[in-house]
C-alpha cells in the first residue's frame, strides 16, 4: 500500500505529540512493508523545497509545504494577494508532483493546522481514498487560518479569479472519507462545532511508543522534590498554575519544565517566580535533545505534572511518565479523563488550582501506598495503550479505505 501523509509538521520539526504520534505510525507502517511519503511543512528545515531523505524504515519526507502561520512571532499571517498566490501555486505543485511521482493508493490526512485546506479538495478530484485522523479538534477552525481558500469561502463569486490561474480554490467536502478520533471527547467537539460531521468515526485511542519508553519500573530510592513538567509552554496547559504551586508544595521542591516555549512565555513564567520569591534553581527550561533523552528525564523526576485547564483533547505525556514508572497527578481535562482514573493510574487535582495540586503532589509523596498503586496502575495502563496497538488499528482503516476505493 502507497500512503500519502500530509501533516502541517513532521519530527524532528516538531511542537508536541501530535507530530510524533504521526511518526511513529508512519514508522511502523514502513516496518510492515508500505511505502509512505510524508509531505509537510518546511518550517526550521534546513533543505526547504527539497526532499529530506528516508527515515531506516523506509518513510519518505518532503519538507515543502508553506504554511500560513508566522513561526517567529508565533501568529497567523494575512500576506498580500500576490504572496497568497505564490504560496497556494507552490503548495498545489508539491501536491501534484507527489501525485504524479508516487501515486498513492491511500491519502493519510493528519493535520491541516496552518496548511493549505486547497490538499485534499485536490486529492478528491483525482479520486484519492482519504483518512483523516483527529488527535484534536483542528477541522472546527484550523480553515480559517489557509489565507488563500478564506477568499474564496468567504466571497464564493470570486472563485473565476483562481480557476483563471489554475488554481484550486473550494475547501474539501471530506465525503466518504475514513475517520477516526483519539478521544469521544475530540468526537463529541467536531460533532457539535464541525461545519463536517463524522458521527460514525470510531474511537481509536494514541498509544505510547514503548519501543522509546519500554513499560518498567524506577528503582526506589528517597523522595527527592523533583518534578517534571513536559510539554508546550502555554498557559493554556497549566504551567503558570504549576509555577504557583511550588512554594505550596515543599521548600525543596525544584520543577523541570521540558518543552518547546516561546521567549515571551519564559519571561512571564520567570517574572511570576520572581513575584514569588522562588530561587531561580528551583526552576529550570529545556528542550529534550531525543526521545531516549526525553525517557531518562522521566525515569529521574520524583513526579510528572499534567496541568492542563484546557479540554486536553488527549495527551500522551502521562502515558509516557507511566511507561517509565513515574507517579501521575493530573486534571484529567477533555478526553485525557478518559484514561486518567484518579487513585487508579494517577492522582487528580482542580484545574487551574495551585492549592489542589500541591495538595494532590503532597499526598502522593507522603503516601507510600498511593504512590505504589498509581504507578502500578500506570504501568498496566501503559502496557494496554501503545503505539503498536494504535498503529495496527490505522493500518486496519487505511487498507479499507484503499480496498473500498478499489472495488467501487
Amino acid at each position: 500500500m502507497r500512503v500519502l501523509t500530509i501533516i502541517h509538521l513532521y519530527p524532528p520539526h516538531n511542537l508536541g505529540g501530535y507530530e510524533i504520534a504521526c511518526q511513529g505510525v508512519m514508522e511502523r507502517f514502513g516496518q510492515k512493508g508500505h511505502d509512505v511519503l510524508v509531505l509537510t511543512g518546511d518550517w526550521m528545515s534546513d533543505a526547504a523545497g527539497g526532499d529530506d531523505g528516508v527515515s531506516a524504515s523506509g518513510v519518505k519526507v518532503r519538507r515543502t509545504l508553506r504554511g500560513w502561520w508566522d513561526w517567529e512571532e508565533f501568529g497567523p499571517t494575512s500576506p498580500p494577494l500576490a504572496q497568497r498566490v505564490r504560496t497556494e501555486r507552490h503548495n498545489q505543485k508539491a501536491l501534484r508532483r507527489a501525485l504524479r511521482d508516487f501515486r498513492p493508493d491511500v491519502a493519510s490526512i493528519w493535520s491541516l493546522g496552518f496548511m493549505s485546506w486547497s490538499l485534499p479538495t485536490l486529492l478528491e478530484r483525482q479520486r484519492v481514498p482519504i483518512v483523516l485522523t483527529f488527535l484534536d479538534d483542528w477541522v472546527n477552525h484550523a480553515f480559517m487560518f489557509d489565507a488563500w481558500t478564506r477568499i474564496f469561502d468567504r466571497r464564493p463569486w470570486a472563485r473565476p479569479f483562481g480557476a483563471v490561474m489554475g488554481l484550486e480554490t473550494r475547501l474539501p467536502a471530506f465525503t466518504g472519507a475514513e475517520v477516526n478520533v483519539a478521544s469521544r471527547y475530540i468526537g463529541e467537539q467536531i460533532e457539535q462545532n464541525s461545519r463536517w460531521k463524522f458521527p460514525d468515526a470510531p474511537v481509536m485511542p494514541i498509544g505510547v511508543d514503548t519501543a522509546e519508553f519500554p513499560v518498567s519500573s524506577v528503582e526506589d530510592r528517597p523522595w527527592s522534590w523533583r518534578l517534571l513538567y513536559v510539554g508546550r509552554v502555554v498557559p493554556e496547559k497549566g504551567v503558570p498554575t504549576l509555577v504557583k504551586a511550588i512554594p505550596k508544595i515543599s521548600p525543596h521542591a525544584r520543577l523541570d519544565i521540558v518543552g518547546h516555549a516561546h521567549d515571551r512565555q519564559k519571561d512571564d513564567l520567570m517574572d511570576l517566580a520572581r513575584s514569588l520569591e522562588l530561587a531561580a534553581d528551583r526552576i529550570s527550561f529545556d528542550v529534550a535533545s531525543s526521545r531516549p533523552d526525553l525517557r531518562d528525564r522521566y525515569r529521574r523526576a520524583d513526579l510528572v505534572v499534567f496541568a492542563s485547564e484546557w479540554p486536553e483533547p488527549y495527551g500522551i505525556v502521562p502515558l509516557e511518565a507511566m511507561a517509565c514508572g513515574v507517579p501521575v497527578i493530573a486534571t484529567g481535562t477533555g478526553g485525557s479523563g478518559e484514561y486518567l482514573v484518579d487513585g487508579v493510574n494517577c492522582r487528580l487535582f482542580q484545574p487551574g488550582d495551585p492549592v489542589s495540586l500541591a495538595a494532590a503532589a503532597r499526598n502522593v509523596a507522603e503516601d507510600a501506598d498511593l504512590r505504589a498503586t498509581i504507578v502500578a496502575g500506570g504501568l498496566e495502563t501503559a502496557s494496554r495503550l501503545t503505539m503498536d496497538n494504535y498503529a495496527n488499528e490505522l493500518e486496519g482503516l487505511h487498507v479499507q479505505a484503499g480496498d473500498r476505493a478499489r472495488g467501487s
